[in-house]
């Protein structure tokens, strides 16, 4: 009988996908530099995921729920890239590519704050969904997927369970393939929010491919929504 109240316990308190959630976060602004980067193991990754580290700089806007802004310069152009609900605009003259597009049912092409180390609210409500692996040490473990069940990629990671922010992410392809490992460290507190300051990301032959730092972090200072209209 103990042994089996101590099961039914362990059961009742196992962390759910709302343990790895920035609960206290509504708006964020930041700045992305990109300190060092290598084409030739960027690409090992994919070509669009090596295309991201043309721009140097990007300044980001985030507001919940599932708003985004990309201000970059490539190559003295400057460039955005705005979703805003399902909603994604893009101007991008380098690479003579502009438009509008909906990407409710294309959540590979909906860039979000899971990639700078951070699930709020909103993507977990129409965007990611999260099962409980293991708890290692003061982080849990998580396999994050898609709602939108036609794009099968998945991901692991690795959540800070006091700050909760993301450690660690491991990158699956939609037919499996390990891509990447996603290092977020460093991390500083703003208006109650952790956010990383580093990202170091690795390719599936665990060579650095690519190191970002964020800076000019503010949190929660009532990001306006015109902000986010393509």
């Amino acid at each position: 009988m103990t042994i089996l109240t101590a099961v039914l316990a362990s059961t009742l308190i196992a962390p759910t996908f709302d343990d790895a959630i920035s609960n206290r976060l509504e708006d964020l602004g930041f700045t992305g530099k990109v300190q060092t980067a290598s084409r030739s193991e960027l690409r090992k990754i994919n070509a669009d995921f090596a295309m991201g580290y043309e721009a140097k700089e990007t300044r980001i806007l985030w507001k919940e729920p599932m708003m985004i802004r990309l201000d970059m310069n490539i190559n003295g152009e400057n460039a955005h890239y705005i979703i805003n609900g399902f909603n994604k605009s893009y101007n991008i003259p380098r690479l003579g590519i502009k438009g509008r597009d909906n990407v409710a049912k294309a959540p590979g092409k909906h860039q979000t704050l899971l990639e700078f180390g951070l699930i709020t609210r909103s993507m977990k409500n129409s965007y990611v969904k999260g099962v409980y692996v293991r708890t290692e040490g003061s982080q849990h473990v998580f396999d994050v997927t898609y709602h939108h069940t036609d794009d099968t990629a998945r991901h692991r990671v690795w959540v800070d369970a006091q700050k909760r922010y993301i450690t660690k992410r491991m990158w699956y392809s939609r037919k499996g393939e390990f891509l990447a490992t996603f290092l977020y460290e460093t991390p500083t507190e703003h208006n109650g929010v952790w956010v990383p300051t580093k990202v170091t990301v690795k390719n599936s032959e665990n060579k650095v491919a690519g190191v970002s730092s964020y800076t000019n972090i503010r949190a929660n200072t009532g990001i306006g929504e015109s902000n986010f209209r393509g």
